[in-house]
Order: C-alpha cells, then sequence, then structure tokens
C-alpha cells in the first residue's frame, strides 16, 4: 500500500483552508499546523486507558491506517481583542463559530479527496459532542494532536501548537497511509519547561484552572453556557466559548 506524504496532506490542507475562508473575509492565521500517527499507535492505547471514555480510532473505523489532526489559527484581531475585560469579545466568538464551521467542512473534502483514491474516512465533529453532566467526549481532538505530534499541553489544558494554543482543531481518521510526524522533543509549556509562568491560569475570570480537578471543569462550562445563551440571538449559533486562558500569552500565537 503506498503511504501518502505528509507534506502532500499538509498541502492539501492548506489549500482546502484557504478556499473556504476566502468565502468567510477572516484573515485566519495560515497556514495551518497539521499532524499525522498511526491509528495502531500505542499512545492511543495509553490514553484510553487513562480516559476510558475516550474512543480509539479503530472503534470508529475499523480498518482506520491514520489520524490527522489539523489547526486553524484564530486570527491576530481576535486574539488581541480578547485580552482586555473579562467577558469574551465579539471577534473571539464569531472566530469560534466560523473556525467550527471551516474545519467540518475541510474534514468532509479531505475525506472525499481520500475517498477518491479509494479510502474511506471519518470527520469528527470540531465541538458540541460531549456528555453535559459528566463533560466527557468519546473524542478529543486536543488529545489527539498530542498523540499525533502537533504540540504539548499547557496549564490551560490546552494543546500549544506551532502557531500557539489560540487555535481550533479538526480531525480526520482514516484508511489511508499517511506519514508519521516528529513529536516534539521538548514540552512547549514555559512552566512545564521549569521557567516562571502560569499567566493562563491567573487570566481565567472563573479561577476554573485553579481547581479543574475539584469541579472547576464545571465552573467553567458554566460559563460557557452563559455566553453561549447571550451571543445565540446576534451570532444564531451556539457560541460556548471564553478564551480568556488563550491569550495574552507568551504561548497564545506561537512556541514561547
Amino acid at each position: 500500500m503506498s503511504i501518502l506524504s505528509l507534506d502532500e496532506v499538509y498541502e492539501l490542507i492548506n489549500e482546502l483552508l484557504n478556499e473556504e475562508i476566502c468565502e468567510v473575509n477572516i484573515e485566519f492565521r495560515l497556514p495551518a499546523p497539521v499532524a499525522s500517527c498511526k491509528a495502531d499507535s500505542t499512545l492511543w492505547k495509553i490514553l484510553k486507558d487513562k480516559h476510558p471514555w475516550l474512543s480509539t480510532p479503530c472503534e470508529i473505523l475499523p480498518q482506520a491506517k491514520s489520524v490527522i489532526v489539523y489547526a486553524l489559527p484564530l486570527s491576530t484581531e481576535a486574539v488581541k481583542s480578547n485580552i482586555v475585560g473579562t467577558e469574551p469579545s465579539f471577534q473571539w466568538l464569531k472566530e469560534y463559530v466560523i473556525g467550527n464551521k471551516v474545519i467540518e467542512k475541510v474534514g468532509i473534502r479531505i475525506a472525499e479527496e481520500f475517498k477518491k483514491l479509494g479510502f474511506r474516512s471519518i470527520v469528527i465533529k470540531p465541538t458540541h459532542d460531549f456528555d453535559r453532566k459528566t463533560l466527557t467526549a468519546s473524542w478529543s481532538h486536543r488529545h489527539a494532536g498530542y498523540v499525533c505530534g502537533l504540540g504539548t499541553f499547557g496549564l490551560n489544558n490546552m494543546l500549544i501548537t506551532p502557531k500557539g494554543c489560540a487555535v481550533r482543531l479538526g480531525t480526520v481518521i482514516t484508511e489511508a497511509v499517511i506519514e508519521e510526524s516528529l513529536r516534539p522533543e521538548e514540552e512547549y509549556c514555559l512552566e512545564k519547561k521549569g521557567y516562571s509562568c502560569s499567566e493562563c491560569i491567573k487570566r481565567c475570570p472563573t479561577n476554573a484552572l485553579s481547581s479543574w480537578a475539584n469541579g472547576g471543569k464545571f465552573k467553567c462550562f458554566s460559563r460557557l453556557t452563559e455566553v453561549a445563551a447571550k451571543y445565540q440571538y446576534v451570532l444564531r449559533e451556539s457560541a460556548s466559548a471564553c478564551g480568556k486562558c488563550c491569550v495574552g500569552l507568551p504561548c497564545s500565537l506561537k512556541i514561547p
């Protein structure tokens, strides 16, 4: 079976993203980082052992060979506008909603391209696919990105990619064999590297990150629900987003 190069996939995804972005008039910070790994990597088993509610790629697509994760970097405008105050900026919420649509459309188009080559693929929804009582999902784009080598986790539980943590993520599971990405050789988070930072923890308006394992994630979700309700009429979509812990940081737009 022939192997598709990572460069080919990278170029395809960024070409499709460019086409979709032209329709929405937002300056997302392309090119988008892309990473891939084997669907049967031992890291998936390790991940499931730690988080048993997560599905493995082969549980979703039995003949899966590869997993692709790509990051759509939000615009510099959205990131800067969201720094001030405790309320999320309108631009941040707008790009959250539109970014999710772009990611899903591109995922579907990627699957269509692979289908032409004879490979079945499954596109994972960008968001809103989780249990609202336990706040657990059967798939985590962030963890998939970590397994694929797209980045490492910050203290804010976000994936720090080559374009920072101010990104939206998409996943495609496919029967196509894709060249694997090289994994990061070190942590990207400054605090985890031994430097003093923790800025993301300080920026959370609800202090949820200070007590994440002890109810913090429910405080975060409650806030996101309030934001979504407040802007539902204006955006005509569910913008359950905040992003305060992703902006004004050394890792917002790049690897620090």
